[in-house]
């Protein structure tokens, strides 16, 4: 039985877990060094965001080229001249971070750290399950100039039931007293779909019947509950979705 992501998240934040495996703990342990070191807090560059999703698509190639491979190379040993085997030098095992394409400081720079690690947790349980992953987007969310201090990350999972939101930010007040805050997905046509409603964004759990394919587009406004159920057009966050496998 695979570990689950609340397992590997819950660990990350310090909680007891019973579930994970040896290497899954070592693996994480070495996630929660890195994101402690103070490189973790530099400003980041432009780039970070696409370097990130461009490592969990080519990591996720390299598996799925993995049984070619394999198969080539059985094939290869198969069809050439017998003579004594040779005995092969042990190798050792290659850590999560030697097989990304980029340099790990840049993973966790400046605001973004929260989103950067959120999104390193999707490359470790891609590369750790031996099950089939479920469709899965990541995004880093910024603020707009209504609250420019907001950062977080996101992540969405497609379900049977629809797609699972899982918002982290911080930056953003606490809404009370008939104030709330919407969250939004959009797609090319700017047709907005009303994805959850809420009043601190630290760690919000939304859910979309709108395909995130679709609509990657993300937003979250700042409402009043006065009968209106369209947008203020007060944005306070904005991210586009990127899928990570």
């Amino acid at each position: 039985m695979s570990t689950s992501d609340n397992d590997r998240i819950s660990y990350l934040s310090g909680e007891p877990v019973g579930s994970l495996t040896p290497r899954e703990r070592a693996e994480l342990d070495e996630l929660r060094t890195l994101l402690e070191t103070p490189a973790a807090w530099e400003e980041p560059d432009d780039g970070l965001e696409e370097r990130v999703v461009s490592a969990i698509a080519e990591e996720a190639r390299r598996k799925r080229d993995a049984p070619s491979a394999i198969a080539e190379e059985a094939r290869r040993e198969r069809d050439a001249p017998s003579s004594p085997p040779a005995s092969p030098a042990p190798q050792p095992r290659r850590r999560l971070w030697d097989r990304l394409s980029f340099p790990r400081p840049a993973l966790v720079l400046g605001g973004f750290a929260t989103a950067a690690a959120a999104v390193i947790v999707a490359i470790v349980i891609a590369t750790s399950s031996s099950s089939p992953a479920p469709l899965r987007f990541a995004m880093v969310v910024t603020g707009t100039p209504l609250a420019p201090a907001a950062h977080g990350s996101a992540t969405l999972t497609k379900m049977s039931s629809g797609w699972e939101i899982q918002l982290s930010a911080t930056g953003l007040p606490h809404m009370a007293n008939g104030r709330y805050y919407q969250a939004w997905l959009k797609n090319s046509a700017g047709i907005l779909v009303p994805v959850g409603t809420f009043n601190d964004a630290e760690h919000v759990i939304l859910w979309s019947g709108a395909p995130v394919t679709q609509f990657r587009s993300f937003s979250v406004t700042e409402q009043l509950a006065n009968g209106n159920p369209a947008s203020s057009g007060r944005r306070v966050l904005v991210g586009t979705a990127h899928p990570v496998h």
